[in-house]
């Protein structure tokens, strides 16, 4: 690793020691790439836990005028699939035009780098560095711009815990689901006990198919009443020791006990049915579900199944809706 990139971590280490607020931590560590590796533009997109849009939340050499106005969903090309299945791509202008339009901002670019923003095995947004010529990735640069994505979902991560300091809610009052936060933890005990004892365990995570069109025609209101009383089928569907968690403004996340992926996949299937024919909130709507599920392997870490189930989800969205991925 060079002299200028050893700096930069270092310098983005400091900033994470030191400041509580994530935005201006990643913003000191972005501007830092530009002297580091030649950067010309940069952006750290989050998804926005209150519509499920990806939004801008910090950028170098982005106007105001095209940060405030972009709102994209996440979508199945390039930043889908470092969402759901890599955590780091590379796109090079002339290769793969579907990518470089997803990519794309305000400016044409050689060469483009994409990495995964995780908290807590959930993927929440991305950082994407843009370069004005053909820049090779060699795997000390790749190991570089890791560590730089690992530092700033730590910078968000770190704020979070913050927050949840002044907020130790473990459950949605509105929907009954557990909050992420406590929800992770919950799978973490049982994930370790399962791990012990050698028993399996599922983790699923569902997507509402139609979340977004609903509160783009009846409001985000309506579009919450929807989710939440999609909730409360869900919880009629599945068995005392399952525990649902809400995992993202459309999403939630699901970990069945002493359950084989097989037997998992059939209850969720018959969910799959049984909200097929329903009508939901006064507007009587029908939605449905694109889910994914995983099983615990005994040689993986917690972080690597949550990972195998978002996969499955991506499979799911990109081959059709309605439709129940497992991951093998």
């Amino acid at each position: 690793m060079t002299e200028k990139m050893l700096n930069c971590l270092c310098f983005a280490i400091n900033e994470l020691n030191t400041q509580e607020n994530a935005a201006h931590t990643i913003h000191q560590i972005i501007f830092e790439l530009k002297d580091s590796i030649e950067i010309t533009s940069a952006v750290l997109v989050e998804k926005n836990l209150k519509n499920d849009y990806l939004e801008i939340k910090n950028r170098y050499n982005v106007s105001e005028q095209f940060t405030r106005s972009y709102k994209r969903g996440i979508g199945t090309n390039i930043v889908g699939r470092v969402f759901y299945q890599d955590d780091f791509a590379v796109v090079h202008k002339g290769k793969t035009e579907d990518d470089y339009k997803d990519l794309f901002l305000e400016h044409d670019y050689e060469t483009a780098v994409i990495s995964r923003i995780i908290i807590e095995g959930r993927p929440l947004g991305y950082l994407a560095l843009y370069f004005a010529k053909q820049v090779e990735i060699t795997e000390q640069l790749r190991k570089f711009l890791t560590a730089i994505a690992k530092l700033c979902s730590e910078a968000i991560r770190k704020e979070m815990l913050l927050d949840l300091i002044k907020e130790t809610r473990s459950v949605d009052p509105q929907t009954g689901l557990l909050y992420y936060h406590y929800f992770h933890q919950k799978i973490k005990e049982e994930f370790n006990k399962c791990k012990r004892m050698k028993i399996p365990m599922t983790v699923a995570i569902m997507d509402m198919d139609n979340f977004k069109h609903v509160m783009n025609v009846y409001g985000l209101d309506t579009a919450h009443n929807l989710y939440k009383e999609l909730a409360e089928e869900l919880y009629t569907c599945i068995r005392g020791i399952d525990v649902l968690g809400h995992y993202g403004t459309d999403e939630f996340i699901l970990y069945m006990p002493n359950t084989a992926l097989q037997n998992a996949e059939i209850v969720l299937n018959r969910f799959v049915e049984h909200v097929r024919d329903k009508k939901f909130t006064p507007h009587n709507l029908c939605t449905s579900l694109s889910m994914g599920a995983a099983a615990l392997h005994p040689d993986e870490s917690l972080e690597q199944l949550l990972n195998n189930a978002q996969r499955a989800l991506y499979n799911s969205k990109i081959t059709g809706k309605k439709i129940v991925k497992c991951d093998e």
